[in-house]
């Protein structure tokens, strides 16, 4: 879905051709996975992100772009967005023990954003907004100072 919806939204300005008959193709193609998405979620599949990227209009690391795509065009909601990139993804690869969740013996990869991304999903688009990052227990982006020794009670 990636590459549709790149070629049409950031394609011009990478030399891709936006005539007519591409851009119609690529609106088609949008429409046609939106609807099918759209489907296997009212029928309970599960449907996990995914793209094609290493494309200048659509280069690694937008994989939070996916995740705007579920909701905005696929009628997921954050959460469902978010859990089909993670939990459903742990599901897949045989390990729901130890991948997609926040557990004791989990792999702990972890991303801190501020703010909340089941109320706009748009903020993991923003590398901004990553307060740490750890991969296998280890920081990869440290966390910010002032969030490091601050206490936060689950409510």
């Amino acid at each position: 879905m990636g590459l549709p919806y790149g070629r049409l939204t950031e394609g011009k300005k990478y030399g891709v051709s936006t005539d007519d008959f591409t851009r119609a193709r690529a609106e088609k193609e949008i429409h046609t996975v939106s609807r099918t998405m759209a489907d296997l979620r009212k029928r309970s599949i599960r449907v996990l992100p995914g793209g094609d990227f290493g494309f200048k209009w659509n280069p690694h690391g937008r994989n939070a772009r996916d995740l705007a795509m579920f909701v905005d065009l696929f009628g997921f909601s954050p959460l469902e967005a978010i859990q089909a990139a993670t939990q459903s993804g742990g599901e897949l690869m045989g390990e729901p023990e130890r991948l997609g969740v926040i557990a004791e013996g989990a792999y702990a990869d972890l991303l801190l954003v501020e703010g909340d991304p089941v109320r706009d999903i748009s903020i993991l688009q923003d590398p901004r907004r990553f307060r740490a990052i750890m991969k296998d227990g280890t920081f990869h982006k440290a966390p910010v100072s002032d969030l490091a020794v601050q206490t936060v009670t689950a409510e």
